[in-house]
């Protein structure tokens, strides 16, 4: 029986969100202050997912994990902290080179360096993700049904606002196969208010290739573009 993934919706786009931001900074003309500036724009964007899902996981997949299994959260949770303090360095490099980008200052040697200190933070991360789902998802199975699962992703959508849903449209949708969009999006359509869910459809539009984007709305009998 297939069961429900906790971690493959947020896991996927995070993946992708990091691919993004990696393939950005290894491609900039840190001389070029406009160029910084998209690279600072799509960091801040991604650095703040990171930060929103490793609370949702620590608030409420880890916190619903430990009352089942006492200490069997307790890995995640110190990786989560150490991950932090990584991305916490590296935020600030990346605000370091905006600024100093916006005084018109080359900041090309320091690019680099903050290019390098990501790609192993993205190493870091994408070991910690699979662990997550090598590891810790067979416990989730082995104490929640699928219904219960569902239940926790509802709560981590309801303490999310609906700015940071339109940021997690970018990166989670592009990464989905067709058959996972149509089941995110059904769900979405149905929970959403006409005009915010035209706004995901416009988000998520600006994202896919047209092909993938006209699947979809057939899929959903979807007419507004």
């Amino acid at each position: 029986m297939n069961r429900m993934k906790t971690y493959d919706v947020p896991h996927k786009g995070l993946r992708n969100a990091l691919s993004q931001l990696s393939l950005l900074a290894g491609k900039t003309n840190y001389s070029n202050q406009k160029e910084v500036e998209q690279l600072h724009n799509l960091g801040v964007d991604v650095f703040k997912l990171l930060t929103i899902h490793a609370a949702d996981e620590d608030e409420v997949t880890l916190a619903e994990l430990e009352k089942h299994c006492p200490g069997c959260s307790e890995h995640d949770m110190e990786d989560h902290k150490e991950i932090h303090a990584s991305q916490v360095k590296l935020e600030a490099s990346l605000l370091m080179l905006y600024n100093a980008s916006k005084l018109n200052n080359d900041v090309t040697a320091d690019g680099a360096e903050f290019y390098l200190s990501l790609s192993e933070f993205h190493g870091k991360y994408l070991e910690h993700t699979a662990e997550e789902e090598r590891v810790t998802q067979p416990l989730l199975w082995k104490y929640f049904t699928d219904e219960e699962l569902a239940s926790h992703r509802g709560k981590i959508m309801a303490k999310n606002p609906p700015e940071t849903l339109m940021i997690w449209f970018r990166f989670v949708i592009p990464a989905q196969s067709h058959a996972e969009r149509v089941g995110l999006f059904t769900g979405f359509q149905k929970m959403a208010s006409p005009e915010f869910f035209d706004k995901g459809m416009n988000v998520i539009k600006q994202v896919l290739t047209e092909v993938e984007y006209a699947e979809l709305q057939i899929a959903l009998c979807y007419t507004w573009s």
